[in-house]
């Protein structure tokens, strides 16, 4: 691979990378609970692009292409999946926005802290943590078949001629990982940032009520494209 068609591969991956979706939207609704479960939803994501890679090179993704039934099946899974996500983070917006106002300590510990008493709901409320971060990030990215076929109209292009599966996985498949493995964790600091500096579940709330949005819309349209296409 020369430099001139490496620098294409990183322009084709920065494309992909910056395009909002899935993982987009759950690691900034995981770094709105905590910078540790943004982290690891980042960290899930990319290391699914990495097995589709692996398996783009070795062959069995092209199952998707070939069959449009798999396609669809997976379509469908994946759609359900992201309803399933979008609820939940709807339900814990609510809640966010639903929270008594706090009268919070200030960076230096001065003056004193009150709080109204929380309700069992939010009592109850579980914080994403880095485990449940990675394991949703690698699920909703390994139940989205596009994934599969990007990497499908990827290698022909890029792929040299006497290009090795390790070379598939480690160069290609690595450099779109590690592009978007940045991108995801600007968007994790940036959120946990301003989520500090806002230090307001209600405003909090907001911002994952609309990350919850957008997952439901793409869940939906996942989940319609996947089912019509098995009907029809």
């Amino acid at each position: 691979m020369t430099f001139a068609s490496y620098l294409g591969l990183l322009a084709a991956a920065a494309v992909v990378a910056v395009t909002p979706g899935p993982d987009t939207m759950l690691s900034l609704r995981c770094a709105l609970s905590s910078r540790r479960a943004g982290l690891g939803a980042a960290t899930g994501s990319c290391t699914a692009v990495f097995v589709w890679a692996a398996l783009t090179a070795s062959g069995l993704a092209a199952i998707f292409d070939a069959s449009p039934v798999a396609y669809e099946i997976l379509s469908t899974v994946g759609g359900m999946y992201l309803l399933f996500l979008a609820a939940r983070t709807i339900v814990t917006a609510r809640r966010r926005m639903n929270a008594p106002l706090l009268v919070t300590l200030s960076a230096s510990g001065s003056g004193l802290a009150s709080e109204a008493p929380r309700t069992h709901d939010q009592c109850a409320a579980k914080v994403p943590t880095l485990r449940s971060g990675f394991l949703a990030g690698l699920a909703t990215c390994m139940t989205n078949p596009k994934v599969a076929l990007f990497f499908l109209a990827l290698f022909p292009q890029f792929m040299p001629e006497d290009g090795t599966l390790i070379f598939a996985v480690v160069v290609m498949g690595g450099t779109v990982a590690g592009t978007m493995y940045a991108y995801l964790l600007a968007v994790v600091f940036l959120v946990d940032a301003a989520n500090r500096w806002l230090s307001s579940p209600r405003v909090t709330g907001r911002i994952e009520m609309v990350s919850g949005l957008i997952l439901l819309g793409l869940g939906i349209y996942m989940l319609t494209s996947g089912v019509l296409g098995l009907l029809l």
